[in-house]
């Protein structure tokens, strides 16, 4: 029966939505949009304890919300019930009164365990399918695209961070080899402010994200349901806190397994106009439609990076640079875009890619760094340059870091040499040439 709702008789019936993390808003979206689309009920939105993060997303979406002082009063309330216990996506139903009326469960194969774990929902719990698998496996195909998008070089493997903690994110950026790895933040608005990671602005659709990542490491939940089911490897979010690249390499994506929710996306809809003692419609809801893909990413312009010699090849390892990575053994690399002071004041090595050559000239001069390097041209700081044709398939980081090696390990190069440079799992090749200062 309908509750006492604001407005008194005759008001339209209303659901409220609470969100309590970044994370619900994409699946709650998913199962709630029948709702969200019809005229019978007023939906509304809100950022559980008025969370800034989960505002602002809202906002994004521009979906219709409302303070969380404001939401008293409401008929239904609809929330996501985190539980262990349940792989998929549960959700909670109560009345004006906090009284729970309902229990939803992606699967059947849920309902024991929701029951079992949520005081009050044996008898009240129904499964309501689970549309954001269907979204998954409707642009699966796509996964190509994605990556392309993304920026996802062709030899990486992209590692998805399925966890609203940003703290998560920079752990796992900073223990992975930027030329073996990308990492991508699969809940859209997580706050950053190191680059390298690829982050989505608070509007984008996740999903799409998901579908281009080989490996997940995050809370256990519905994101790491589905990347179980795409075939992705899955890491738990405490693997940070040991050998995350050893465990990471010893990963590969597994056949598909069995994910199917079969139920249609209507259920929720129904149980909610059931719930309000309104009359189910028998009009069909077409899934929500995606959203756009937009990325929040500041590029990496500063690595710590490490240089060995490996089997007659300089090894060059490079992580984008928070600082708590470094080591002494490290080299600090920038980017002439870097606009921290700090970090500009302490480069080792300087990079500027297509720049012409007065550039290493004055950065050599003007710069406390050891190398300046440009697409074509190294200066020492010295008065030492020289040029290299560097391929398509050398980063001119990397490169520039072999250089460095070898200079510090053998003295200046006074003729043409060629270096060996391992870049994960692959040699290339690099010849350089003395050079006159111009």
């Amino acid at each position: 029966m309908i509750m006492g709702r604001p407005g008194g008789r005759g008001a339209t019936p209303t659901l409220l939505v609470a969100v309590g993390g970044l994370a619900e808003f994409g699946p709650l979206r998913d199962v709630v949009h029948p709702v969200e689309v019809a005229p019978e009920v007023t939906v509304r939105w809100s950022a559980v304890g008025g969370a800034p993060a989960v505002e602002q997303v809202l906002r994004a979406a521009a979906v219709p919300s409302v303070p969380w002082s404001r939401t008293d009063g409401y008929d239904l309330v609809l929330a996501r019930h985190a539980t262990g216990e349940t792989t998929g996506l549960v959700v909670t139903i109560t009345d004006a009164d906090d009284i729970p009326v309902a229990v939803g469960v992606s699967a059947e194969s849920d309902r024991a365990a929701a029951e079992a774990a949520i005081p009050g929902a044996v008898g009240r719990t129904f499964v309501m399918g689970d549309p954001t698998w269907s979204r998954v496996l409707a642009i699966r195909s796509r996964r190509a695209e994605f990556r392309s998008f993304l920026g996802v070089p062709d030899r990486a493997r992209l590692v998805g961070v399925a966890c609203a903690r940003p703290d998560i994110a920079a752990h796992v950026l900073s223990r992975l080899p930027f030329d073996e790895f990308r990492v991508v933040a699969l809940v859209p608005g997580v706050a950053t402010d190191f680059g390298g990671l690829i982050a989505l602005s608070p509007d984008s659709d996740w999903t799409a994200a998901l579908v281009a990542s080989d490996i997940v490491v995050g809370d256990s939940g519905p994101i790491a349901t589905y990347a179980a089911a795409l075939g992705l490897a899955v890491l738990p979010a405490d693997a940070v806190d040991n050998d995350l690249l050893t465990s990471v390499r010893a990963l590969s994506s597994t056949s598909d397994r069995p994910h199917t929710f079969p139920a249609p996306s209507h259920l929720l809809r129904d149980k909610v106009y059931d719930l309000l003692g309104l009359a189910t419609p028998v009009r069909s809801t077409a899934p929500r439609p995606f959203g756009p893909l937009n990325l929040n990413a500041q590029p990496a312009t500063a690595f710590a990076v490490s240089t060995t010699l490996e089997q007659g090849a300089i090894t060059v390892t490079r992580f984008p640079f928070p600082p708590s990575r470094r080591t002494g053994e490290d080299i600090l690399l920038i980017d002439d875009d870097e606009q921290d002071p700090t970090l500009r004041a302490n480069a080792e090595i300087v990079v500027r890619p297509h720049s012409p050559t007065d550039w290493v000239d004055r950065t050599i001069r003007q710069t406390h760094c050891a190398l300046a390097a440009t697409t074509n041209r190294f200066a020492w700081y010295t008065g030492e340059q020289w040029t290299a044709a560097i391929p398509d398939t050398i980063p001119l980081i990397t490169a520039a870091a072999a250089i460095y090696h070898h200079v510090v390990e053998h003295d200046v190069i006074t003729a043409e040499i060629t270096i060996p440079i391992r870049i994960a799992t692959r040699v290339e090749r690099l010849t350089i040439r003395p050079a006159h200062p111009e």
